[in-house]
C-alpha cells in the first residue's frame, strides 16, 4: 500500500510539473498582451519570455530591455538627434502650413490650432526641453493619419464602445468611440486612465475631447507617451503597432496615404533623415 501510495505521489507530481511547463509556455508565446512573470525577464517581440540577448536585446518589447548604447547596424531609433525645442521645431508658420492643406468641408477646419499644440505639448515633462525630430515627424505623420489628415475631431462611423469595468464604468449615455487626433483611442478603460492622468472628466464627459482642441492633443499625447514612446528605439513600422494595434496584414508601406509616406514627407518638412526601421513585421 505504501508502495502504491508512492507510485501516486511521484505521478501526480510528474503531472503537475508537465502542467506548469504547459501553463509557462502558453503563458510565455503571449507575453505581449500579459507581460512576463518576474522583474528580470524581457519579453521578445515574438511574444516569449526569458532573460537572454535574444529577449532583452535589440528586439525586446518590453520588461528591462538593454537596448541602450547598442549598435547593430541598422539606424531604427525614432528618438535619435537631431533636434531642438519643440517651438522651433514646429513653428507657427510650419503649423499654419500644415492646416492651411486642410479642405474647407473638414468638419476639422480651423479646430487644430498652433497654441493649444504647444500648451498640450509642454504640460508633458519630454517635450519641456530638447525633442528629436524624428519623434515630432512620427507624431505628426500619426496625427495626420488618424484624423485623415486633420479633417476630423471625432470617428464619421462611430460604434459605442461601452465595456463593464469596475474602476471606469461608463457613463449612462456616453460611448467612447475615438476622437482628437488618434481616433484608435477608444473604450471607457481608455477614457477613464486619460482623464485621472490629465485630471479631466473624461469618462463623464468624453465628448470634451471633440469640443477643446487642447483636450484633443493632450489626450492623444497622453496615449503617445504612455504606450508608443518607450519603443521609439525599434523604428516607425514598430511604434505602428503601439498606435492601431499589433496585425501588420493591413500595412501598406507604398500605399498614397499610408503612415510611412506622411512619416518621410514630415521628416523632410523637418530637415531630418527617416529612421531604417519603416517596415511592420
Amino acid at each position: 500500500m505504501a508502495i502504491q501510495n508512492a507510485i501516486l505521489k511521484h505521478a501526480l507530481i510528474h503531472f503537475l510539473f508537465i502542467l506548469a511547463i504547459l501553463a509557462e509556455n502558453a503563458f510565455t508565446q503571449n507575453c505581449m498582451d500579459t507581460s512576463c512573470p518576474g522583474l528580470k525577464q524581457c519579453c521578445s517581440r515574438w511574444g516569449s519570455c526569458g532573460t537572454g540577448e535574444d529577449y532583452c536585446g535589440f528586439f525586446c518589447f518590453s520588461g528591462p530591455c538593454n537596448i541602450k548604447g547598442k549598435y547593430y547596424g541598422y539606424d531604427y531609433n525614432v528618438e535619435a538627434e537631431p533636434g531642438g525645442k519643440i517651438e522651433s521645431i514646429i513653428t507657427p508658420a510650419l503649423f499654419d502650413s500644415i492646416m492651411s492643406k486642410v479642405e474647407s468641408n473638414c468638419s476639422a477646419k480651423g479646430f487644430y490650432n498652433y497654441k493649444a499644440f504647444i500648451t498640450a505639448f509642454k504640460s508633458f515633462g519630454a517635450y519641456k526641453g530638447k525633442v528629436a525630430k524624428r519623434e515630432i515627424a512620427a507624431i505628426f505623420a500619426h496625427f495626420s493619419y488618424g484624423s485623415k489628415g486633420f479633417c476630423y475631431k471625432e470617428e464619421i462611423s462611430p460604434e459605442k464602445y461601452c465595456s463593464k469595468s469596475k474602476k471606469y464604468p461608463c457613463e449612462p449615455g456616453k460611448y467612447y468611440y475615438g476622437r482628437g487626433l488618434l481616433q484608435s483611442i477608444t473604450w471607457n478603460e481608455y477614457y477613464g486612465a486619460a482623464g485621472k492622468h490629465l485630471g479631466l472628466p473624461l469618462l463623464k464627459d468624453p465628448d470634451l475631447v471633440a469640443r477643446s482642441t487642447e483636450v484633443a492633443f493632450k489626450f492623444a499625447m497622453w496615449f503617445w507617451n504612455r504606450n508608443v514612446r518607450p519603443a521609439l528605439y525599434l523604428g516607425f513600422g514598430e511604434i505602428t503597432k503601439r498606435v492601431d494595434g499589433r496585425e501588420c496584414s493591413n500595412w501598406r508601406r507604398d500605399g498614397p496615404n499610408s503612415k510611412v509616406k506622411q512619416y518621410i514627407e514630415f521628416c523632410k518638412m523637418l530637415g531630418v533623415t527617416p529612421d531604417q526601421g519603416l517596415d511592420c513585421f
